[in-house]
């Protein structure tokens, strides 16, 4: 199901990146549009400008499985990474769960390739409108939103962190989905 806000429609996108510290970069970028369709996920090589020795954590590593040898092997460069989220993007309002952080790797990203940023909302805020657009109170809100997270867990991989976040918004304006969410 697509989630469309004002004519946009939304796309749910999470970042997962080499560290939590200031060297930190992307390494992985996902998202999803339709919560009925595989999340889509792109592996980013280290670009040359990024410090992969003050910015690599063994810590986040063992997080999210991602390994420095799996980048150089399986990852592609910034432009290509760039090219694909354009093509994804286009027309689409982003959101994410971690504005500041996935804000700061896209940009990165776009700056090592020579692009221009795109610009992430807070998908929290999303959910408030959602939510008040099917008439649900608080309560009944931030319930669809936890169940959603029971049955769709954060493995911190960005592709399903992404869709657990797209999970969650239609159970915020699917009463079916959110009544089924109850019977997992």
């Amino acid at each position: 199901m697509f989630i469309e806000l004002r004519g946009y429609k939304i796309v749910f996108l999470d970042v997962e990146a080499s560290s939590l510290n200031q060297h930190s970069f992307p390494i992985e970028v996902g998202w999803v549009l339709d919560d009925e369709r595989e999340p889509e996920a792109v592996l980013i090589s280290p670009h040359p400008t990024w410090d992969v020795d003050q910015g690599w954590s063994p810590h986040s590593e063992k997080l999210h499985g991602i390994s420095l040898s799996l980048l150089q092997a399986e990852g592609i460069t910034a432009e290509e990474a760039c090219r694909r989220l354009d093509l994804a993007f286009e027309g689409c309002i982003l959101v994410s769960d971690n504005r500041a952080h996935e804000s700061r790797w896209l940009n990165l990203l776009a700056e090592a390739a020579g692009h221009r940023p795109w610009a992430v909302g807070d998908v929290n805020a999303l959910y408030g409108g959602l939510a008040a657009l099917a008439g649900l109170d608080q309560a009944e809100a931030a319930r669809a939103v936890i169940l959603t997270e029971r049955v769709y867990p954060h493995p911190h991989r960005a592709g399903p962190d992404a869709l657990r976040m797209a999970k969650a918004a239609r159970a915020l304006v699917d009463p079916a989905f959110r009544l089924s969410l109850d019977q997992v």
